[in-house]
């Protein structure tokens, strides 16, 4: 049942079963946020996760969510479509997610959709042990709060299972879709989970008795919906004419939507459905939220519906589809999207399960209401279409750009540039930074190719160039952030930028005093890391004397406290960032904790 009360966090979803920790993963999402994406190293390595709500940080991270991205972000590859990354924050931590990110393009001219997830985890006790997880749905790697829809798989090591080949070709095929040449890292990782995936059985969810996954986009082919069915459900944010012309059913029995998708629709489309409803989960919309954004710039936030999910009913049997794709021509044309077809019986899939009430909780069907036609402007799909600033970021987002970076006066100097030539509007303007500092931003030429250099430090080095664009006539602006290899980087600039966030010994002190209290996950824990330059420096040196207290303390009750510490301290001092003398320290701590353990 789609219960508005049964929620799963995509976060949550990725975090490793009991005794199993993470290994690699891969995926793709159309929208990407690269503060989501340093969530999902924490969900890897900490419970609970660092990043609130909304993803939102003030400027200084926690040492340990440095240390989970550190170790877990080099072994994650996240396909995104080209020029859909939205412009966070400067921060540079983000650093760290360069080699993460592959920008891909739709060989077909449409985008690539699909959110899916595969994660290979691997046991604590014995790492040949592995096993897999897939993640299919409707929500993007963002902070968007709109409603989605997830499908979680597991690998089924000892039981029955259905294989998943399809996504394994997938992710060949947007290999292939990179926007210049595939690190060979990512084209490793991209073979080995994907010999994995065809090798492997995934254990079905409750009442689903069949699973096979569609993709679209990378060759022609029809959707795959039944043409007679007896019932029949849509649910999409996003409804175009034209896919009323590809459905093969004559008729819908229920369509849900957006109101100012339904209003954009030719009014022979609604002769094609029974009922036509919209969805209302009661919350007041914040209009004034993004209100200079463009309709189709990634950072706009997204709200209400966004699940896409199609079931039909035939005879005692029900099949549900779920996925990326919306009901539109483009989602089953151009674009690149997967679905999930799950069949069952109709009392375990039918759409009466899937909307209706339990004994103890409202159904899906609360949510909606009918709907009444208030306009007949066209409210084109923004994931499609655009303003002119969103297609001109679409248009620079495209092009090839190639960085090096030299040491001069001191310092570095980092240049960006393009073969191909910068095309603008007439009365659209567009500029770029690196996204670690945005007041070094450069307004660029229409017409000419890209050759921007920037004055930097090592630490402030930054593989994201960011772009904005502004057309001055309607005032809206639309911006994103694209991934460029520098060419010239030294290795030890990740060893300098590591040092810059820890900041100080005061800070590294502070943060293993949290660590080491009876209750390291309380809610001052981040408060503690987060105010560590407030107060004078006499404060902070009395609060550093407890320093060794501590690691005795836990030595003598909890050894096992100071094993689990024991790697991030090894990845600090591998990278010279611990504070003077403590290596010794910790090692002299570390060697008596180990006997003490192994006496327990």
């Amino acid at each position: 049942m789609l219960a508005p009360t049964r929620r799963l966090t995509l976060i949550d979803a990725m975090r490793p079963p009991a005794g199993m920790v993470f290994d690699e993963a891969m995926a793709v999402t159309f929208t990407l946020d690269l503060r989501a994406l340093l969530a999902a190293p924490a969900a890897f390595a900490l419970a609970p996760p660092s990043p609130d709500a909304t993803g939102d940080t003030t400027g200084v991270e926690p040492i340990e969510l440095l240390h989970a991205v550190r170790s877990h972000a080099e072994n994650i590859t996240i396909f995104s479509q080209v020029g859909e990354i939205s412009l966070p924050p400067s921060r540079r931590v983000f650093a760290f997610l360069e080699s993460s990110v592959v920008p891909v393009t739709a060989p077909r001219h449409g985008v690539v959709h699909p959110k899916v997830w595969v994660l290979r985890y691997r046991s604590e006790e014995d790492p040949s042990e592995t096993c897999l997880r897939v993640l299919s749905g409707s929500r993007n790697l963002t902070f968007d709060t709109s409603w989605d829809t997830i499908l979680r798989l597991d690998q089924s090591l000892n039981g029955p299972g259905v294989p998943v080949v399809e996504l394994a070709d997938m992710f060949d095929s947007l290999a292939a879709c990179s926007q210049g040449s595939l690190d060979s890292r990512h084209a490793e990782r991209v073979g080995s989970l994907g010999s994995d995936l065809r090798s492997a059985l995934f254990a079905l969810p409750d009442g689903v008795d069949s699973l096979t996954f569609h993709v679209f986009g990378f060759e022609p082919r029809s959707h795959p919906f039944p043409e007679t069915p007896d019932r029949s459900l849509v649910i999409s944010p996003f409804v175009s004419d034209d896919f009323f012309q590809q459905l093969k059913t004559p008729q819908l029995g229920t369509l849900v939507s957006r109101p100012e998708s339904l209003d954009g629709l030719d009014p022979h489309s609604f002769d094609r459905v029974e009922e036509v409803l919209v969805f209302d989960d009661g919350g007041e919309i914040d209009l004034a939220k993004g209100d200079a954004l463009a309709p189709a710039d990634p950072g706009r936030p997204l709200e209400g519906l966004h699940a896409k999910l199609f079931a039909f009913e035939l005879g005692e049997r029900a099949a549900v589809y779920c996925g990326s794709a919306n009901a539109t021509g483009a989602a089953f044309g151009s674009n690149v999207e997967v679905l999930a077809e799950l069949q069952g019986s109709r009392s375990s899939l039918g759409i009466d399960v899937l909307l209706g009430s339990g004994i103890d909780e409202p159904g899906m069907r609360s949510l909606f209401l009918p709907y009444r036609r208030n306009i007949e402007e066209p409210a084109n799909d923004p994931e499609v279409a655009g303003s002119r600033a969103d297609q001109v970021r679409r248009s620079l987002a495209r092009l090839d750009v190639v960085a090096a970076a030299v040491q001069s006066n001191g310092g570095w100097t980092v240049s960006y540039s393009s073969s191909d030539a910068v095309a603008l509007r007439e009365g659209v303007v567009a500029s770029c930074w690196p996204l670690t500092t945005p007041g070094n931003r450069r307004t660029v030429e229409d017409g000419k190719p890209l050759d921007e250099s920037f004055a930097t430090t090592l630490e402030a080095i930054s593989g994201f160039l960011a772009w904005e664009v502004v057309d001055e006539e309607s005032g809206q602006v639309s911006s994103c952030v694209v991934p460029v290899q520098i060419a010239g980087v030294p290795e030890e600039r990740n060893a300098a930028l590591l040092r810059v966030l820890i900041g100080s010994a005061e800070r590294f002190f502070r943060y293993l005093l949290a660590m080491l209290e009876d209750d390291p996950l309380q809610s001052s824990f981040l408060d503690a890391i987060e105010q560590l330059h407030d107060g004078p420096p006499e404060a902070r040196s009395r609060e550093l004397l407890p320093v060794l207290e501590k690691i005795l303390r836990s030595m003598r009750r909890d050894p096992a406290r100071l094993l689990a510490l024991d790697p991030l301290v090894r990845a600090l001092a591998a990278d010279d960032a611990l504070p003077a003398g403590f290596d010794a320290l910790w090692s002299s701590a570390l060697q008596i904790a180990r006997q003490r353990v192994v006496s327990q």
